[in-house]
């Protein structure tokens, strides 16, 4: 597996650790009230287990294990130094994944800190997480869009 897979994975690996930790406080809520500001954390909750766990573990495998670029592949092309080549623009891929970060964060913890401080700043910085979050999808289609295709055909 190579490294930028291994790095989206377990990013989202902690977002899921989080994610359920929220998810865990939110559920003990309903019970034991554990205070006020317990129920705004569901604003980070959805987002971390949707966003940052489950997109970015697809965007980790996917970029693992979608069919290799035509790279190299032609009779007589040179072969790439490595295997990483055949994935594509590996700047391009942490760009993805670190807006992908950016955004989930400023989302998970732009609204609930408007909830609780009313600040006008987090509330902008969690509609300019929507844009980030379109940002890094745009990254990460036009890094692999080129391996989307069936195998073993010559066109």
């Amino acid at each position: 597996m190579p490294t930028t897979s291994r790095v989206a994975i377990k990013a989202s690996i902690l977002y899921l650790i989080v994610g359920a930790v929220l998810g865990a406080l939110l559920f003990i809520n309903r019970w034991v009230p554990l205070g006020p500001a317990i129920p705004v954390l569901k604003l980070t909750h959805v987002p971390f287990l949707v966003v940052g766990w489950l997109t970015q573990l697809i965007v980790g495998v996917s970029w693992w294990l979608f069919p290799p670029l035509k790279l190299g592949l032609a009779p007589g092309a040179p072969r790439p130094r490595h295997g990483q080549e055949q994935r594509g623009s590996e700047p391009l891929f942490w760009l993805s994944v670190a807006l992908l970060n950016v955004g989930v964060l400023l989302r998970g913890l732009g609204l609930p800190l408007y909830a609780w401080t009313q600040a006008r700043l987090f509330l902008a910085l969690s509609g300019l997480s929507g844009l980030i979050l379109l940002a890094a999808a745009i990254a990460f289609v036009a890094n692999v869009w080129g391996r989307v295709r069936a195998l073993g055909r010559e066109a």
